[in-house]
């Protein structure tokens, strides 16, 4: 028997096999979360959320639940339909969750889950998924230089392709300690030792960060040689 409540069907540029019918959100019994997700570039990344029983959900790309912007479609007694918005790399779950395999930056964004429950339930799941870059190992490269009086002036340079990231400094495996003979360049990919002394000789690296990962150069051993 058919449902008092209003009914509405969702969907209407997909195909007969994707259509399907509701209750009218207005009249049910609705929920929304806010859940921040992060993953590694190249990664797989897995959104999800407790699911008690359903009739049916929806994956979109958006916060918009628009047919323009589904991913797919799942109702129970159905194979799950892939919509328009699919990338390929998805995997979707009968429990309501969703895998992304090979993350790239562009996947970063909003995802939505739209869950149709038992007894008028309707849950509305909204997913930030930020998407980092691991860093890649930087090396070195050692700059040293004779000036007037035979003051020697050494100029360590940290090397990455990578951008928007912060630098690091280490002497024999512990952070560097700045004093007025050993400072930083403004954008601390240089360090500068002027003038050098033998006390200076030791184990150097640099360091590179973003707000997912850390990675140092090799060692470099730097000892003072005057000729």
């Amino acid at each position: 028997m058919e449902s008092p409540s209003l009914l509405l069907c969702k969907g209407l540029l997909l195909t007969a096999s994707l259509l399907t019918c509701w209750t009218s959100p207005a009249m049910a019994r609705r929920s929304t979360k806010e859940i921040q997700v992060s993953a590694a570039k190249g990664a797989r990344v897995l959104l999800s959320v407790p699911v008690e029983s359903f009739l049916s959900f929806n994956w979109y790309k958006g916060r918009e639940e628009h047919s323009d912007f589904m991913i797919a479609h799942y109702e129970k007694t159905q194979e799950v339909k892939l919509g328009n918005n699919s990338s390929g790399r998805e995997e979707i779950y009968l429990d309501g969750s969703m895998m992304i395999k090979n993350v790239t930056q562009e996947d970063a964004g909003i995802y939505t889950l739209e869950i149709f429950g038992t007894h008028d339930r309707y849950e509305i799941t909204h997913f930030h998924l930020q998407v980092y870059k691991i860093v890649t190992q930087p090396y070195m490269l050692l700059n040293n230089t004779v000036v007037r009086k035979r003051r020697h002036v050494s100029v360590f340079t940290c090397v990455t392709p990578d951008t928007g990231i912060e630098f690091n400094w280490f002497f024999n495996y512990k952070p560097l300690n700045l004093t007025e003979r050993t400072t930083l360049s403004p954008e601390k990919h240089k360090l500068i030792i002027n003038p050098t002394w033998r006390v200076d000789g030791g184990i150097y690296q640099c360091g590179v960060s973003n707000a997912f990962s850390s990675r140092r150069s090799n060692p470099l051993l730097f000892a003072m040689v005057y000729g």
